[in-house]
Parts: C-alpha cells; structure tokens; sequence
C-alpha cells in the first residue's frame, strides 16, 4: 500500500519514491509507488501532476484500491526523485479550503446546506439546497468568509472511528466506511473530508463569488480563492481598461456608454435591413421570366437573401418558376419557387436536384430549398429544372 505523505504534511512537494508495481489499463500506463506526494482525484479535488522522474505524470487516480500514477512513459521499477506541479497544488489548496468556509457559513448563517463541489479548471463551485439565494444574502456570506480568512484560523485533521464519528457534530455523515479523515477550521467547521488544504485560513488569501444559476432544483454559486481570484480581477481590470479606450469613457461610466452604442447599432441594424429589403426588391423588379422561368446562378450568396428575393419574385410574376442556384466551392444551395397560378410541385423540383449531391432539404409544393456537396457542374441542376418545369405544364 503506498504512503500518502500528502496525509503527513498537505506541503510536501518532493520526495524519493519507489516504484513497486506498473501496469496499463483503459486510462493508460502507471506506476504505483510505495509513497506518494501525488494527490489522486477525489472528494471534488482534481489530481495533483508533476513528474517521477524521467516521466511526466499525467493523471492520478485511486483504482482497486491502489494509488495508479499515470505517465506519459512506463517506468522501470527503480527509485526515483518525484516533484509536484506545487503551483497547481496550492490552487487547490486554496479552493478547497475557500469552500470550507462558504458552505460552513451558508449553512450557519442562512442554514443553507452544501450538496456538492466541483473545483474546475477556470471556476469553482457549490451547489445549495435552496433556490432562493439574494444578492444581499450572497455578499454577507461572502463578507464574512473574508473576515473568517483574515483571522488565520488553524486548519487541522485528524483521523477517528466511525464509533468517534458518530459524537461529533459533522456538516454531514461520512462517505466512506472505516476510519475517517476530519478537516476541522477552528470554531468554524468540521467535516469528514480526503483532500488537501493550507495550514490556515489566512493562506486561502481573499474569497470572491462571482456568480450563481439554477441547478439541479437549487442554487450554484461559483466562486474564486487566492490566486485565482487576484487572476480573475486582473483580467477583469485588463477587459475594463480596453473598454475605457474604447468606447472613449471612464469606468463609471462604461455601462451608460454601452449601452448608448447598442442603441445606435439597433437603429442602424433596422436602417441596414430596410435598405436592404429595397435592394432586394428593384433587383426583383430587374428579373423577367422567360417563358415563365426564371434561372439564376449566384456565387457565395446568402441563402435567406435568395429566399426573401424569390418571394420578391413570384410575387409579381404570378405564373412563373423560380431557380436560384448558390453556389461556394463544392457546396452549392438551391431555392425552387412557384408563383401561384404556376403548376408543379417544388418539393419534387428539390428532390431530383438534391439526388445529384450529398444534401437534404425541404419545403412546401410553393417553396423548398436545399442543398449538399457535389461535383456536379451547375448547367446539370438547370437541365433538371427546365425539363420538370416542361413536364408540369
């Protein structure tokens, strides 16, 4: 069984292993070592990285009850120097221990209790009981956290029996069976828990919540710890100083700027489409049908844009045929249209076109469009067209 030094001290980042055992599975090769500073993803936590060796470790999971290393190269049973990714490590720290303190206040202060945690790569999360959180409620918890962090609270563990377990008051029953972890923050929290954290509260740094949504018929708050959070501002800061330049505003000011823009583009977006509708009209206006059929090939045209033009169309010549081809690179677009007093039905009309290329498409007898991939030249799909158009009159 391999000693887990991450037990002994969550701060060991190096240490002389042996390996004892390798093997390979779905997830790929490992070594399993006779102790171990390498964290193996659990309880919300994701696995430590790092390398053993001559071998970068890429994954750490607990599989039969072994510590399985996963490397991007097998390793010898031989004796090795292992080194931890410690940046990544004491974010984790940092999160783990942050999320300690919000679920132990939401549960005091609001009685809001804490159903799970997932510490992501870019966000961490808790998922509450309740689908009703405040925005009020949201900052005095995240105020207190802060203060709580500030008062460089020991953070200890101790491992009891599930006899002993049973005395104490747990934030909620164990997961596991046999002798229990305990993560205790003094006069804060207690609970049962397997993952790694600072020696106290102060090392978590700040505490941020950034946002919250609806999940799983409760509440999920995502929030930042310690560097990551100071990462989090600094973007923020980055993002708020370009929109500064940008948008020729101060930062109080940015949310009244934009949304005076968004106004203008609106005005300008219904500007843009109106004088397009006019565009699409006098060029239906320029389109006569020859004998009663209208065929035009197009390159790299908007396929609603020939839709609306169709309409323009048929709507003036009552009796005539419509096909219009878009064609870019292989991929062409068919738009087949009907003026009413015009006989045939479009959808056959799309059908025999499509058989021609790897698409599919629909519509109605009146109007259908389509289209797919084919090597076909676009004279083909006319040829098609004019001897439907020629069977159903």
């Amino acid at each position: 069984m391999t000693m887990k030094l991450y037990y002994q001290d969550s701060e060991i980042s190096e240490a002389m292993v042996e390996v004892i055992k390798t093997g390979k599975d779905k997830a790929g090769s490992y070594a399993v070592l006779d102790q171990s500073c390498f964290y193996p993803e659990g309880g919300g936590q994701p696995a430590d990285t790092g390398n053993i060796g001559p071998a970068n470790v890429l994954d750490v999971q607990t599989v039969e009850g072994e510590i399985r290393h996963y490397t991007d190269v097998e390793l010898p049973k031989e004796r090795f120097a292992a080194k931890l990714d410690w940046r990544k490590r004491w974010d984790h720290m940092q999160q783990h221990a942050g999320q300690h303190v919000l679920s132990a206040l939401f549960d005091d202060v609001y009685g809001l209790k804490t159903q799970s945690f997932h510490l992501g790569k870019e966000r961490v999360s808790i998922d509450l009981d309740l689908d009703t959180v405040t925005k009020e409620q949201l900052q005095e918890v995240e105020d207190m956290a802060n203060k709580t962090i500030s008062r460089r609270l020991v953070i200890s563990t101790k491992w009891v029996s599930p006899a002993e377990a049973e005395e104490l008051k747990l934030r909620k029953p164990p997961a596991v069976e046999g002798d229990i972890r305990l993560v205790g923050i003094d006069g804060i929290d207690l609970n049962a828990c397997g993952g790694t954290h600072p020696k106290n509260t102060s090392d978590i740094g700040l505490l941020k919540i950034i946002s919250t949504e609806k999940a799983k018929g409760g509440t999920r708050v995502y929030f930042l710890c310690g560097n990551r959070a100071l990462t989090y501002f600094n973007f923020l800061m980055d993002t708020t100083d370009k929109l500064v330049v940008q948008l020729n505003a101060p930062a109080s000011e940015l949310s009244e700027a934009a949304g005076a823009l968004l106004a203008e583009k609106a005005t300008a977006d219904k500007t843009i489409k109106t004088l397009q509708e006019q565009l699409l009209n006098l060029e239906a206006e320029a389109i006569l049908p020859d004998n009663g059929v209208v065929e035009k090939l197009f390159e790299d045209r908007p396929i609603k844009e020939l839709q609306q033009l169709a309409r323009y169309v048929i709507s003036r010549h009552h009796a005539a045929t419509v096909l219009f081809i878009s064609r870019s690179g292989d991929d062409v677009r068919f738009v087949c249209a009907k003026g009413e007093q015009a006989p045939g039905d479009m959808r056959e009309v799309l059908k025999q076109l499509l058989a021609l290329t790897d698409g599919k498409g629909g519509g109605n007898p009146q109007f259908a469009q389509g289209g797919g991939k084919t090597a076909e030249a676009p004279e083909r799909f006319q040829e098609i067209f004019r001897t439907m158009v020629k069977n159903f009159g």
